[in-house]
């Protein structure tokens, strides 16, 4: 293999308008950009973003551990899986693109995507109706924010809005005590949800909630906080909820879906409000590991103004077409801010079995 090199560049989007998102206003997204490229201009890119209140990390540390593996004075540890995720996507990226070959998910012309609303969101009649158009099967409502009674009369008029081929799912983010979300719970019984992610402010009384309630449950929060499948309650679990940058990568994810799969559990694909670059990217996981794809969690694009790649990543009646070529980097919206020589001893933990499938 020829010589190559690394640059480092740094972005921040602005969005169209404020998220609300576990607790924060968020303005805009800042992450990194690691592109691995020869003497030939072929390159690879891979995003790393860790987000404040899911990443342990933050981006500050995440530049400067990188920098560090990249010039050879540490090897990565546990403790950054949103640099693993964006090391294997510019290094797999590449290895594809100097082999000439073409990332083509298997038996699959395009992902279904679930809509997203947010707490923000007033006019849920008109939103519901815009979701019947735009062609999604699934609407994910985040709830937890507001008070119960108002979560309550929300979710029971967007069901009533929302035409009966799209499932409803819920996302708490550990919002309420055992009381509250059993009696949220109990008021929504009747509305045909598929699940709502994390009800529990303490995640050890999931146990004791499903006792009570036949609400279906996901788990998100619970995934990466716990790390070993073994120590998670199943009893009414519907699905597991998986963030790949969070996770820390493929091989990661690989292990949380081979168990899903195993108990029977469906497995929801989600994001850390990546660009559109790793909503890429985790697409082509989704495709890859699970043999038949729920709606995936990638609809957050919507709210970011400017895009890292292009073709952007966009959406046809509520599904994803993944690109037989990966997209090429709009460098111009991210600054550069280190390069170097790769040693490329440093990257063959990173390499992947990628089971999309190949064409030459």
């Amino acid at each position: 293999m020829e010589p190559l090199s690394w640059n480092i560049y740094r972005y921040r989007l602005p969005f169209t308008r404020p998220m609300r998102m576990l607790g924060r206003n968020l303005t805009f997204r800042e992450g990194l950009v690691l592109q691995i490229l020869d003497t030939q201009q072929k390159c690879g890119e891979g995003e790393i973003a860790p987000l404040e209140g899911v990443h342990q990390e933050n981006l500050e540390d995440a530049e400067r551990t990188l920098l560090s593996i990249l010039e050879g004075k540490e090897v990565l540890s546990p403790e950054f899986p949103s640099i693993r995720f964006g090391l294997e996507m510019a290094w797999n990226v590449y290895l594809a693109k100097f082999h000439h070959q073409k990332l083509i998910p298997k038996n699959l012309s395009a992902l279904p995507v679930n809509a997203l609303m947010t707490s923000d969101v007033e006019n849920i009649d008109e939103f519901a109706q815009h979701q019947r158009q735009s062609g999604f099967k699934a609407v994910k409502m985040k709830v937890g924010v507001k008070p119960i009674e108002e979560e309550i009369n929300r979710v029971l008029t967007l069901k009533k809005h929302l035409a009966h081929h799209i499932s409803l799912r819920l996302d708490a983010n550990r919002a309420w005590t055992l009381e509250e979300a059993l009696k949220f719970a109990s008021a929504i019984e009747h509305a045909e949800v598929e699940y709502c992610e994390e009800p529990l402010k303490n995640p050890e009384q999931l146990a004791s909630f499903s006792e009570k309630s036949e609400l279906p449950l996901a788990l998100d929060e619970s995934v990466y906080e716990t790390g070993n499948p073994d120590f998670l309650p199943t009893t009414n679990i519907k699905a597991v909820v998986l963030k790949p940058s969070r996770l820390g990568g493929w091989k990661s994810c690989q292990k949380w879906v081979d168990w899903a799969l195993q108990k029977k559990l469906n497995v929801t694909f989600s994001n850390c409000l990546e660009s559109g670059m790793g909503l890429n990217w985790i697409a082509c996981m989704n495709a890859s590991m699970v043999p038949a794809p729920t709606p995936a969690g990638l609809d957050t694009f919507q709210n970011i103004k400017a895009n890292l790649i292009d073709p952007p990543f966009q959406l046809t009646k509520g599904h994803y077409s993944i690109s037989q070529d990966w997209p090429r980097f709009l460098c111009l919206n991210a600054e550069k801010i280190a390069s170097g020589r790769l040693d490329t001893d440093l990257l063959k933990d990173f390499q992947i079995n990628l089971n999309i499938g190949y064409s030459s």
